[in-house]
């Protein structure tokens, strides 16, 4: 930059006083710089346009993309260096006058740069009591003037020159200080308070003795009100009211209200198409093989639970694959809400930016958890956790009280640089409840970028899961934990801007993942905690305007169901996510199905009834308990459950699975018995993930490969995967999906629900979407989903396959 230097300003004919005052940093014109008439000032001249190739003098006035900017120093807007006076603060200060109107740069609408919104309506006020600044006028210490919108004292005897405008002359001005009626703008900022020790970038506002101030750049260690460095604009005044609630507080958020659920529930739309039903014949070829041989190995014996503790599993990342989502456009009754795991991004090498958003209402994030310094690191039947202390890292970098909200992955979810990202302003170090969206990478910033740039998208945070459920009952119990946690969930949703939170407890009233975590008074502590949630959440959209998403992912098993009084809990939730998956695994030997519509009359409990586990009787007995229709959604699985089994073991394949698994130590129990008889898998052992299915077990029109046959269960209505070579796996198909599809429409459910979008290659959503009346718009799919729909199992005739399927429409 050419600013001109001393021994040329000396050359202007100042006294040689002036001249070591100009060592401190006053300017003065440059000497080819255009003179202005003697009646002429740059404050009062008309304003013109900035422009690449002018020469401007100190103090003179611009505009700038509806804005005026005022010269701090002399200088040559040189073509090509784009020193225009939004972005280049040490040559610019935003406002000025043109032609006698006053513009403040700072009273601009819109979300301040510290973790609030800024009122963006206030204008400039306390400028009457000081004399406007003027050029050849004699100023003595302490006299207060006003410029620019700002009041400056005189720390230096002086007669003013042109081009020494106060904020111009550090030498000669300061900003003044409250008690001398410094005035200065009055607009209302989100302005945490200053710290000394923090890191500032460009543009976030603080609090400091009073007033707000804006960054003009990345700052360290300089205060707000020194104007040596000129790092530092005042822009208003601190007012609370407007940033996000602190973590705890004291606020009484009010009484909840009562929410509808989706009233365009009994809209059904009727489905696309759907191909004439028949059994699948032939076997497919080709695919990708990950790191074992689907052909050869069944799974079961594994030395290890997860691709990183040693189980024999493919590997096979899905940001390798290609996708087979189509386009459709939302216009059915019926809600799609997709499930995510931020964990996707590592070993899976998963690339969110392809999430096919416009095929869906709803992203629900995992996940988050709560600040519980006692969490246990191994979890039922004695598997080791990194989750919970995960958490618990996170709460401690950002100084959380016990019971407050914090997410699992603080690099995943903001400081990884994804595809497309060319790096956040995250260090990693910070506080969780600091940060500013703008500056995230990670996950989140991915999923801002698709909200973006698609409008209709919704974005939740779930909190819990199956990892991370054992703080719920003792946070919930306790009523200054449960007020940290419900605070924390206000402040998330508005400084985060999300638009929802889902409760994600597993399960109230009964055991999870820890044995032992459950209280008898959990489902009265469940409803005290949704009910405070939701009177947070409605206090904030009166200060906010928008309306957030209370939702909760519940148990689909009878006997936990019934422990809620869901005609009263219900009361205060958006959605129920009823969890109608992982039904059946390799915690059993007995053989059924992880995710049917219809309960397998086969499958027996440990007193020898037939245990009620589906689709359609965990419905029923929700709507039972009280729960309305159109709040409740039905999950697909986009993920498969193995097993390793013997020639033999399975006794009945068509009228009610029937067999249990004979494979490895029968006499194994817990983790023995999980590692001994689960089966293939992608990166868990006995869990294969959508994509993987559809390289290694089926092809695209539904026919086996690696020698697997595909069955359906006429009893059940749903398809599985046997291997002679000794491998079962429980699958959810596109005729399944269909299935559900149509389920939800028939009973007026508000819609369906998946688990993991970035599991799912595109098979299970083109159907869901086929099936819901979602008309399509772009047909990018290798395989047309009428026609995926309409294949059941080689065990059953073309006749029954079309009885099974009569319900899809």
């Amino acid at each position: 930059m050419h600013f001109g230097g001393v021994m040329r300003r000396r050359a202007c004919g100042l006294s040689a006083t002036v001249a070591a005052i100009l060592l401190l940093g006053i300017a003065c014109g440059e000497r080819d710089a255009a003179p202005l008439a003697k009646s002429e000032s740059p404050l009062a001249a008309a304003c013109s346009e900035w422009a690449e190739g002018t020469s401007y003098t100190a103090g003179q006035v611009v505009t700038y993309q509806g804005a005026t900017y005022t010269a701090r120093v002399a200088h040559t807007a040189h073509p090509g260096a784009n020193w225009n006076p939004r972005d280049t603060a040490t040559l610019w200060q935003a406002g000025g006058s043109c032609g006698g109107g006053s513009t403040d740069g700072g009273t601009g609408g819109g979300t301040d740069a510290g973790t609030g919104t800024d009122a963006g309506t206030g204008t400039d006020a306390g400028t009457s009591t000081a004399s406007p600044w003027a050029a050849n006028t004699q100023y003595a210490v302490g006299d207060v003037v006003s410029y620019g919108g700002v009041k400056y004292q005189c720390i230096f005897a002086h007669t003013s020159g042109p081009g020494w405008e106060p904020p111009n002359v550090p030498s000669l001005w300061k900003v003044a200080p409250p008690d001398t009626g410094g005035g200065g703008p009055t607009t209302p900022f989100c302005a945490p308070a200053w710290v000394a020790t923090k890191i500032y970038s460009k543009g976030k506002v603080v609090g400091y003795n009073g007033r707000a101030y804006r960054a003009l750049a990345d700052v360290h260690g300089i205060r707000p009100d020194d104007t040596v460095y000129n790092m530092w604009q005042l822009v208003g005044v601190p007012d609370e009211a407007l940033c996000p609630v602190s973590i705890p507080n004291t606020i009484d958020y009010g009484q909840p209200s009562v929410v509808t659920g989706n009233e365009r529930a009994g809209s059904a739309a009727p489905s696309g198409p759907i191909g004439a039903a028949h059994p699948v014949s032939g076997t497919g070829t080709g695919g990708t093989r990950g790191g074992i041989d689907p052909s050869k190995d069944p799974g079961g014996n594994h030395p290890g639970f997860d691709a990183d503790t040693g189980a024999r599993v493919s590997k096979l990342p899905p940001g390798t694959l290609p996708l087979q989502h189509n386009v459709y456009q939302l216009s059915a009754g019926q809600e799609i809400v997709e499930y995510l795991g931020d964990w996707a991004i590592y070993g899976r090498r998963f690339d969110f930016n392809k999430l096919p958003v416009k095929n869906v209402h709803r992203l629900v994030y995992g996940f988050a958890g709560i600040c519980f310094p006692a969490a246990k690191n191994t979890q039922d039947p004695g598997f080791p956790t990194t989750a919970p202390a995960a958490v618990n890292r996170t709460c401690k970098q950002s100084h959380l009280p016990d019971g407050a909200m914090a997410v699992a992955d603080f690099e995943a979810a903001f400081l990884r640089v994804l595809p497309g990202q060319t790096g956040g302003k995250v260090t990693g170090t910070e506080p969780m409840y600091d940060l500013d969206p703008k500056d995230v990478a990670g996950v989140f910033g991915v999923l801002y970028k698709l909200r973006q740039e698609n409008p209709h998208l919704k974005l939740d945070l779930s909190v819990g899961g199956w990892t991370l459920s054992e703080g719920f009952p003792w946070m919930a119990y306790d009523p200054t934990r449960r007020k940290a946690f419900v605070d924390s969930v206000v402040r998330f949703l508005e400084q985060f801007d999300f638009d929802g939170i889902d409760i994600d407890w597993e399960y109230p009233g009964a055991d999870g993942a820890v044995p032992g975590m459950s209280r008898p008074d959990d489902p009265q502590n469940y409803l005290q905690l949704l009910k405070e949630l939701r009177a947070g959440m409605d206090w904030l959209s009166r200060k906010t305007g928008k309306q957030y998403r209370l939702s909760s992912a519940i148990a689909a098993i009878p006997s936990k169901l019934t422990l809620i009084d869901w005609a009263e809990t219900s009361k205060y939730l958006d959605r129920l996510y009823l969890m109608t998956y992982d039904f059946s695994g390799a915690w059993e030997r007995q053989f059924s199905h992880h995710t049917p519509l219809l309960t397998n009359p086969n499958f027996k409990d440990a007193q020898g009834n037939t245990a009620p586990l589906s689709v359609d009787a965990a419905v029923r007995t929700l709507r039972e308990e009280g729960a309305p229709a159109n709040k409740i959604m039905i999950g697909i699985a986009n993920y498969h459950r193995a097993k390793a089994i013997k020639l033999g073991d399975i006794t009945e394949y068509t009228n009610g699975l029937r067999g249990s698994s004979t494979f490895g130590d029968l006499n194994a129990t817990g983790v023995g018995l999980v590692l001994g008889v689960a089966g293939v898998g992608s990166w868990e052992a006995g869990v294969v993930e959508g994509y993987d299915l559809y390289q290694n077990f089926l092809d695209k029109d539904l026919k086996p490969r690696n020698g697997y046959h595909l069955y359906t269960d006429k009893a059940s209505n749903a398809d599985y995967l046997v291997n002679p070579l000794g491998s079962f796996i429980t699958v959810e198909t596109p005729r399944t999906v269909a299935l559900k599809a149509a389920y939800a429409k028939v009973n007026g459910l508000a819609g369906v629900f998946g688990w993991q979008m970035e599991q799912d290659n595109g098979y299970n959503l083109n159907a869901l979407n086929h099936v819901l009346g979602n008309a399509l718009v772009s047909n990018l799919s290798d395989a047309k989903p009428q026609d995926q729909i309409a294949v059941c199992g080689e065990n059953v005739t073309a006749a029954e396959c079309a009885q099974l399927n009569q319900g899809i429409k």
